[in-house]
């Protein structure tokens, strides 16, 4: 398990290292990165610029406990507890806001960026296979963008799912907290090394159950490739070198399997 995910982080390097050594690749690199950032640059701006009205309203209508003007100490004690634990939730709900905002401008950035995602892919395809592609038509283009929106809709609703239903795990004392931020580590850097090896399978039209068992089989090697989830925008920023490296990934995997 060890070498598998060493071996999923190591094609993260090979990726930057194939997309610098080829020139050809960078016009389809810099779209979707470019893409991503103003994407992401628009959605903290828009995030940022409501906080206040967030803070005002949930201040108004939800954090309310407390007590008020305490006569004796105790009561001046537990109106201190009210008051830190009003600032917990006030710092959770603008974490899961941010959190919330983060996610959604990376499905979005995945879904405006698939086709200049898949054609960076192809290319990288050919570059290793050495095969003959199908041509990259606008017609292709507006079917590929159709079928990932279907395909990163599905996923970002798991992507949102699996992390609340983890978050489940903070009531479990002193272990919930660590097993929470293990699994969802885990669980993110695995989706992240999946929605790159995936391309080339999303572009051939492989059925959802193959995908599916090619990510269970290469489970530790997608989470070594998606290592780069703890950082936060790393997948923003270096979409196009993480488009690459699934790519390499899947050519290699798949021919291991042939």
């Amino acid at each position: 398990r060890l070498k598998e995910l060493i071996s999923g982080v190591k094609y993260i390097f090979k990726g930057f290292k194939v997309l610098i050594a080829n020139p050809k690749l960078w016009p389809w690199a810099l779209l979707p990165t470019l893409i991503n950032l103003i994407l992401l640059a628009l959605m903290l701006a828009t995030f940022f610029h409501f906080l206040g009205d967030i803070y005002s309203w949930l201040s108004a209508h939800i954090l309310q406990l407390g007590i008020e003007n305490p006569t004796t100490w105790y009561l001046h004690i537990l109106d201190s507890i009210l008051w830190a634990i009003n600032l917990l939730f006030q710092i959770i709900i603008f974490l899961l806001s941010l959190i919330f905002v983060l996610i959604i401008s990376y499905v979005l950035g995945l879904i405006v960026a698939a086709p200049f995602n898949d054609a960076l892919s192809e290319r990288v395809e050919l570059l290793v296979t050495n095969k003959e592609l199908p041509s990259y038509s606008f017609k292709k283009m507006i079917k590929d963008l159709l079928r990932t929106i279907k395909m990163e809709t599905i996923k970002g609703l798991v992507l949102i799912l699996i992390p609340v239903l983890l978050f489940v795990l903070n009531i479990i004392p002193i272990i919930g907290g660590i097993l929470y931020v293990a699994l969802t580590f885990i669980f993110g850097a695995w989706d992240l090394g999946f929605a790159y090896a995936d391309l080339p399978m999303g572009r051939k039209v492989i059925p959802l159950k193959n995908r599916i068992s090619f990510a269970s089989k290469n489970k530790w090697g997608l989470i070594g490739l998606g290592a780069g989830f703890i950082i936060p925008f790393f997948n923003l920023v270096f979409a196009a070198p993480m488009v690459v490296a699934g790519t390499l990934f899947y050519c290699d995997k798949h021919e291991e399997d042939q």
